[in-house]
């Protein structure tokens, strides 16, 4: 597993919201990070509030490290959704980010191993290492990484390019 602290949500509201079988088990067990390195936070807050979305209804999970872009997980598909932008402007923007919580879950890992590896471009085998994180990421979630503009696809393509580096140790 990781090296962050994962939490569990409460499988009894899970249940009682509708959320499907997998859903419930893969977040009353393993659950999800309270920060993996600011690409998904928990918001105690606002977890598992319940709101319409265009695919349907969904609970939050969590957000982006700017708390605008937020992951939803759709009741009636198992979906993880993001959604974009304020709520208050009119210019939310809706989009799957996984196709399961078990492809979020997996997909948040490799991208905590590869901000937790302390490599750098300057190790000499660096390139080969982002190649083996991005097979990684895509193995997670094939769907989501078909859309070249989903936001995975987005994300490690800044890995690819060198805009988004592990931290440093």
């Amino acid at each position: 597993m990781s090296s962050g602290q994962w939490l569990s949500y409460d499988v009894s509201s899970l249940a009682r919201l509708g959320v499907g079988r997998e859903g419930v088990s893969r977040l009353g067990e393993q659950g999800l990070p309270a920060d993996c390195n600011r690409m998904f936070v928990r918001d105690s807050g606002r977890e598992l509030e319940v709101r319409g979305l265009p695919p349907g209804r969904a609970v939050f999970l969590g957000a982006f490290e700017d708390g605008v872009n937020t992951y939803w997980l759709v009741i009636d598909s198992g979906e993880v959704w993001m959604v974009r932008g304020y709520g208050s402007d009119g210019d939310q923007q809706y989009g799957l980010v996984n196709s399961s919580v078990a492809g979020l879950q997996n997909v948040l890992e490799v991208w905590e191993a590869f901000i937790g590896s302390g490599r750098s471009d300057a190790d000499d085998d660096y390139e080969d290492h982002v190649e083996d994180v991005m097979e990684r990421a895509r193995q997670c979630d094939p769907r989501v990484f078909e859309d070249e503009e989903s936001w995975w696809s987005r994300v490690f393509e800044e890995v690819e390019l060198g805009a988004l580096v592990p931290e440093d140790q």
